[in-house]
């Protein structure tokens, strides 16, 4: 993980006009599926690959059982679908996908993929593969096109109420997708967006049968793009989930040094709260926009581009996380205004 100082002050190496403008073509996207258990992953993916097919995609298949079975049922040539090798207890499953992506890789060079759609485990948290794409080689051969989560319609209560995990997948997704409209009311469906619009506010929400969402809009959205009018939605509070999205900006240009205070104590002292952070900074005579996304204590920051000159320079962070205090985390940021 970077030091916070690299974080301001060595950036301008990782800008995107010029610095690595000549490796950007090879990498290469990668879509997450995750979600519960039933909640209809594969069928998701099938839909996809419909939807891709003048497309060259990939698929990799993320299992724990001693038999795969979902490589199975995916509508795709099998030389086309990877299935991750079972991990032992003794094993970190996060560096096998690493160590195989990192392969694949290699071995696909000549006729490299186009997407790679990765189709989780239903009791697969995304933490560790959202944390992966921040490590190592790993910014320099792929990018996260986004973490899409399917929510089974007619038993997401009945999930986020008897299994955190069902809630941490959502609160680490990019796309929600509410499956199975069919089998549950309007107001069912009604209730549980608002529950997942609460849970994460920036994340995209589909409602669909089948399956049959398509989500490829909302799929390698630039950071800024999505955040830069973030602001919270009015939700019912109806439902007491400790995981919630807050989003602190400030108008007047930063202090780089008070910046650099700020997330020291933000990653150091809340991470273990924090679960995704991102945003981006308006610094004080600096002519960079400067763009971050964490996983808990863990982030990769860069100087994306120089500010437009009819574009609002402004800072904006979004964090999801547990019991957070807006107030208390506006207040320490505002803080860090140049005086």
């Amino acid at each position: 993980m970077q030091n916070q100082r690299d974080y301001v002050e060595g950036l301008h190496e990782h800008g995107s006009e010029n610095g690595h403008a000549s490796h950007r073509r090879h990498i290469r996207p990668i879509t997450i599926v995750s979600g519960f258990l039933g909640a209809g992953k594969t069928t998701f993916l099938n839909h996809m690959l419909t939807l891709m097919k003048d497309r060259n995609v990939d698929v990799l298949v993320r299992e724990y059982g001693r038999v795969s079975i979902d490589d199975k049922l995916i509508h795709l040539g099998k030389d086309h679908v990877h299935v991750l090798p079972n991990a032992s207890v003794h094993q970190d499953a996060q560096l096998i996908v690493y160590d195989f992506l990192h392969d694949l890789y290699r071995q696909t060079a000549s006729d490299p993929f186009e997407m790679l759609l990765m189709e989780t485990s239903g009791l697969d948290l995304p933490e560790g593969l959202v944390q992966m794409f921040m490590l190592g080689h790993m910014p320099a051969h792929y990018s996260l096109a986004g973490c899409v989560v399917i929510v089974d319609g007619a038993y997401g209560h009945e999930n986020f109420d008897e299994y955190p995990m069902a809630v941490y997948q959502v609160a680490y997704s990019d796309v929600v997708v509410v499956n199975k409209r069919d089998l549950a009311t309007d107001e069912q469906i009604d209730s549980l967006v608002q529950r997942v619009r609460r849970i994460n506010q920036l994340a995209e929400i589909y409602v669909c049968e089948y399956g049959q969402a398509d989500v490829r809009p909302s799929l390698n959205r630039p950071l800024y793009e999505q955040i830069k009018d973030a602001k919270l939605r009015e939700s019912e509070r109806k439902y007491m989930d400790s995981i919630q999205t807050v989003v602190i900006s400030e108008s007047r240009p930063m202090d780089k040094e008070k910046v650099n205070a700020w997330i020291n104590d933000l990653f150091e002292t809340k991470g273990v709260r924090l679960l995704r952070s991102k945003g981006f900074l308006y610094f004080c005579n600096d002519e960079y926009r400067y763009e971050f996304q964490g996983v808990r204590r863990s982030f990769h920051s860069y100087a994306n581009q120089k500010w437009r000159e009819d574009e609002e320079k402004k800072s904006v962070i979004v964090l999801i996380g547990e019991d957070i205090d807006k107030e208390d985390f506006q207040t320490a940021f505002s803080a860090c205004a140049a005086e």
